[in-house]
């Protein structure tokens, strides 16, 4: 059977017993222990904190687009257009760009997040949200053809747009935190 048939028989079970608050608290319940293991477990990376000032900077810029390279050392942050070289970057400034990133000893590399990644940020926070309706016709925007485009329609003319964003800056900052988690893991610091 394929995945496709697989989720239209699964909403077909919801929608029957979509009025009956207690068996979809078991489907949930169910869902949230044996389906994804670990999502309702929300702990926090911890890092140390001189690395917490550049977190959410770096998640900022990430967010539009750039890459990030954060010196572990001293915390400066070089950041730049993906897709750009020196020669680009004087083409299109006027400018010479000297990357301060290459001298460095101990750099940590972010780059904007690749579509699936971002859709998975979009079909997270479309979980957790508590009204049914949204929730629903959010669901179908990321099944259909153009999700982002939709989806970013949607959100930007409804009243969850400031929640989008807090909860898509919270998930880049939480993949900043992990990444300088792993990277002060492998130098054994």
């Amino acid at each position: 059977m394929s995945p496709q048939s697989l989720l239209d028989k699964i909403l077909q079970i919801l929608s029957a017993v979509r009025n009956d608050k207690e068996k979809l608290s078991r489907i949930l319940t169910f869902l949230e222990s044996d389906i994804l293991p670990g999502t309702e477990n929300n702990d926090e990376i911890k890092i140390p904190k001189r690395y917490e000032a550049v977190v959410h900077g770096i998640a900022d810029n990430i967010s539009a687009g750039l890459i990030c390279c954060l010196n572990m050392d001293t915390l400066e942050v070089e950041d730049y257009p993906a897709n750009i070289d020196e020669e680009e970057w004087e083409d299109a400034t006027g400018e010479k760009f000297e990357f301060k990133h290459l001298q460095w000893e101990n750099v940590l590399t972010f780059e904007p997040l690749q579509s699936s990644e971002s859709f998975t940020i979009m079909e997270d926070f479309v979980r957790q949200l508590d009204n049914t309706k949204v929730q629903n016709s959010l669901i179908d925007i990321l099944n259909n053809r153009k999700p982002f485009a939709h989806f970013n329609s949607y959100i930007h003319n409804s009243n969850y747009r400031e929640d989008w964003f807090k909860f898509r800056n919270s998930a880049y900052e939480k993949q900043v935190r992990e990444m300088i988690y792993d990277k002060l893991n492998d130098a054994g610091e």
